[in-house]
């Protein structure tokens, strides 16, 4: 099992770096894991049950795990921190649940015009993985 973290990602960027993120983000890639951004990576091959799955859209309003275990708020800021660097449209709040899937927010990540901040939560509960979402990726795991 172990100590996932559920966020959920609000906002929008340009359809130029939505199309850039899915390559770098790609950890099918090889020698992508070892990335700043790894942990707001995907696997468009095999995505996680409740992860995030191939979250960057023109306009997006995602939940899911992050692609690892035990990344703190912080490295989730160090990874938009990267990114905001690459996507230079993204607009981006990212909300973090708590410890082990919790879906309480303990933090709200800001991150655009090449700026992150990390705040204090303004949403209370991040909410649920759609199940749509879930089907989703289990249908990718099972029939490619």
């Amino acid at each position: 099992m172990g100590n996932w973290r559920t966020v959920r990602i609000v906002g929008s960027m340009s359809r130029r770096d939505v199309v850039r993120l899915w390559d770098l983000l790609d950890h099918d890639a090889p020698g992508s894991w070892g990335k700043p951004w790894a942990c707001l990576s995907f696997s468009r091959l095999h995505p996680g049950l409740c992860s995030l799955g191939r979250w960057p859209a023109e306009q997006m309003d995602r939940t899911g795990n992050l692609a690892e275990r035990d990344y703190s708020v912080q490295e989730v800021a160090e990874a938009l921190q990267a990114l905001v660097e690459i996507a230079g449209s993204m607009l981006l709040k990212v909300h973090c649940g708590g410890e082990y899937e919790s879906d309480q927010c303990v933090a709200t990540i800001s991150a655009g015009e090449g700026v992150v901040v990390t705040g204090k939560p303004e949403i209370e509960n991040i909410g649920e993985i759609p199940v749509a979402q879930l089907h989703g990726h289990l249908i990718k795991n099972l029939y490619g």
